[in-house]
């Protein structure tokens, strides 16, 4: 198949060259109104507990039951005192009126959510939004926004819901910008220090700019169908960045060598494409098929980033092998202009490799006991890994929605965006009887003395008011919404009589660990009265939300490492090369999960990302980064070992093969390593722990995987193999050892 397209692209440069940029400009304008089909809304699993819940509210009781959302007021500067506190509720009643807002509460309310003020003078505010579309909840949080920014006297920051769903895009937006800016610039001073040469260095970015913006474009047609993530954006542009200089890196040093071989222009980008296109091709087709475990999930969320990862390797490739061997048919010797070094790139980068692995392959036993010591080391923490979802918690210092659930923290209401809905069915009887009365009583008296419970919102959370007096209002339907405590009844009590909710509010954060306790708690409690009910919540919606995700977790695993071993197996015509790619590479993401429990469980590293000790790690951040570092971790395992097979082929000896393999691609594995990094360490300063979680623990895995695998444990394993690294089963027996040529050992 190359070679047809070798002659195609190496004649017909100028052809394949205009069908790109006519591409290229017509995608321009559709890439850049990709933001329009990217959202942060979560997308719940369609069935569960959580999701039937929520849909009893909703149909069954009067009061609306849309975003809630909270609003903690800070005196401005030299205003305090009653002062402060009139204007904000002012203000406050201000924001009841606007269209789209149910209700605004003060936080002295009848739900026991405190003193109406904290010790630091703020006051708190929870903000009902009325059942409505995605799109007038925005344009509503957008009024109350205005509305709060007009106080007078007082400063108003809000979260939850949608206002932190809308923040989150706009940081989201932020970081594939600064990976935009940030990451063109570093790279393209590796690539001058690689490369030596303007034209040279810059044909990696050009094909890499036009990854990202054909991808881009297809990704907002494909979302007319198909909504986005918000952070889509960020991977795509990391992504696309990172793999089209990388595979352009290596087509352009595959093509200075046959330059210097001798060949003539067109001849080296054809020999080009055929030999380092092929790679390249491969290589990237395991990367796809590693990033299509993330459509097993039944998450949209995460189907979705797996649909643009795929499509923007897939652009890469295509770009790789077909637009850079075009460019560099037309540059020939040009693509050595406007030097920056005298010396020739790569001459003492030959060296320097051959001397390592000359070193390494002197006691290749030793080396690959020491690499695969370190690796288990490094992921031997990951057996300890907790999932969960941060909500506004996963935001950095900086950022609103992390200030409005720190004040919360401060007041112990750390569980008010957060809390666990129990909705009790009392059958045809319906609360408003004496036994539904008294065994809603009784659960209520059961949930508010659990431990980690804050308060309970329920038909009895008027605390000021006697219990038996409540019971009085509580004779029938009739008395209770014609009393005081109406309001109550409308928020508690469904329209018919038959459910009655009981909202728990915990008394502080919940790691997965103690969500989990709190939950059989109140399970426990539940079915202890003897009532009938579900217990749902944001927490609950969560943890299913995980199990969907990693249910089917250990098929994707199965699936890929069968896919990535066939694929491997055909391309090398062996067993043991794939076998051993497979393997370390899920030793190398092991060691990724171990340094993500590491910082974001433990803290012990949190000094690299910050402050971002969550106690556990975001749900999502283990899927992606076993999908990315997986597939891309296979490059350099092509990269190297299609060395190894050449030089086999032309008769070297095993040794003499894996010598000249590292002398020729440790600098290119080793360049191309730099440039991800760079593009990924730049994710660690994103204010999204999701987003610093990916870049951490991609980094970790393409350090370790450039220096210590791919040009430690992957030679030395290769030598240690010998002859049978090109066994597969059929054969008769294990082939015959290479003669050694030029002194090499077999």
């Amino acid at each position: 198949m190359f070679a047809p397209l070798a002659r195609t692209v190496a004649r017909h440069p100028r052809r394949v060259l205009a069908a790109w940029l006519l591409l290229a400009l017509a995608a321009a304008p559709f890439a850049a109104r990709v933001g329009e089909v990217l959202t942060a809304e979560p997308e719940p699993p369609a069935t569960g507990v959580a999701r039937r819940v929520a849909d009893l509210l909703g149909s069954e009781f009067a009061l609306p039951q849309g975003e809630v959302l909270v609003a903690v007021a800070t005196p401005a500067a030299g205003a305090g005192g009653a002062a402060f506190r009139e204007a904000a509720g002012r203000t406050a009643e201000a924001v009841a009126a606007l269209p789209g807002v149910a209700y605004v509460r003060d936080g002295s309310g009848a739900a026991g959510l405190g003193a109406g003020g904290d010790a630091a003078g703020r006051a708190l505010f929870v903000v009902g939004l009325e059942p409505q579309s995605q799109d007038d909840a925005r344009a509503t949080v957008d009024a109350v926004r205005r509305a709060f920014a007009d106080a007078p006297a007082a400063t108003f920051e809000l979260a939850g819901g949608v206002a932190t769903l809308m923040e989150v895009e706009e940081v989201s937006q932020r970081d594939a910008r600064r990976a935009e800016l940030y990451g063109l610039p570093l790279s393209l001073a590796i690539l001058l220090l690689a490369f030596g040469a303007v034209v040279a260095a810059g044909l990696p970015l050009v094909s890499a700019v036009t990854t990202v913006v054909v991808s881009s474009a297809l990704l907002f047609a494909v979302g007319q169908a198909l909504e986005f993530a918000v952070f889509t954006r960020t991977v795509v542009t990391m992504l696309g960045l990172a793999t089209g200089i990388d595979y352009a890196l290596l087509m352009v040093t595959r093509f200075r060598e046959e330059l210097a071989a001798g060949l003539g222009a067109r001849d080296a980008a054809e020999r080009t494409t055929r030999e380092a296109g092929k790679a390249v091709a491969f290589s990237g087709l395991t990367v796809v098929l590693a990033l299509l475990s993330l459509l097993v999930p039944p998450v949209g969320f995460i189907r979705s980033i797996g649909v643009a990862t795929t499509v923007v390797l897939v652009v890469a490739v295509l770009v790789a092998i077909t637009a850079v061997p075009a460019t560099l048919a037309l540059l020939g010797e040009n693509v050595d202009r406007l030097r920056v070094s005298r010396r020739r790139p790569g001459t003492r980068s030959r060296r320097f490799w051959r001397r390592q692995a000359d070193r390494i392959l002197g006691r290749p036993a030793l080396w690959a006991v020491a690499g695969v010591v370190v690796l288990v080391a490094l992921a031997l923490p990951a057996l300890r890994l907790q999932v969960g979802e941060p909500g506004a918690r996963g935001m950095s210092p900086e950022t609103e929605a992390r200030r409005v659930v720190e004040a919360l923290a401060d007041e112990g209401l750390a569980g008010l965006l957060a809390p666990f809905d129990v909705v009790v069915d009392l059958g045809d009887a319906g609360f408003f009887s004496p036994a539904g009365v008294r065994s809603v009583s009784l659960l209520d008296r059961a949930l508010t003395g659990l431990p980690g419970v804050k308060t309970v919102v329920s038909p009895f959370a008027l605390r000021s008011v006697p219990r038996l007096l409540l019971y009085q209002f509580y004779a029938s339907a009739e008395t209770a919404r014609r009393s005081e405590v109406a309001p109550l009844v409308e928020a508690t009590v469904s329209e018919t009589g038959r459910y009655a909710l009981l909202r728990v509010l915990p008394d502080a954060a919940l790691t997965p660990a103690a969500g989990a306790e709190l939950l059989e708690r109140l399970r426990a409690s539940l079915a202890s009265t003897g009532l009938t009910g579900l217990v749902g919540g944001r927490y609950v919606e969560h943890l299913e939300s995980a199990r969907a995700v990693y249910g089917r977790f250990p098929l994707a695993l199965a699936v890929v490492g069968l896919a990535t071993t066939l694929l491997l197996g055909r391309a090398f015509r062996s067993l043991l090369i794939p076998l051993k790619a497979v393997l370390l590479n899920a030793l190398t993401v092991a060691a990724a999960f171990g340094v993500l429990v590491l910082t974001f469980q433990d803290g012990a590293l949190a000094g690299l990302v910050g402050d971002a000790t969550l106690g556990f790690v975001d749900t999502s951040a283990p899927l992606f980064v076993f999908a990315m570092v997986f597939g891309l971790s296979m490059d350099y395992e092509v990269f190297l070992v299609s060395r190894i097979r050449e030089g086999h082929e032309r008769g070297l000896s095993d040794r003499d093969a894996v010598v000249h393999a590292v002398a020729a691609t440790g600098g290119v594995i080793t360049s191309a390593a730099a440039v991800m990094v760079t593009v990924f360490a730049i994710l660690m300063f994103s204010h999204v722990e999701l987003i610093k979680a990916l870049g951490l623990g991609l980094t970790v895995a393409i350090v370790l995987d450039a220096t210590l695998v791919r040009l430690a444990l992957v030679p030395s394993l290769m030598l240690l193999a010998g002859r049978w690294n090109w066994w597969l089963p059929g054969r008769r027996g294990a082939p015959s050892a290479r003669r050694p040529r030029g002194g090499g050992s077999g």
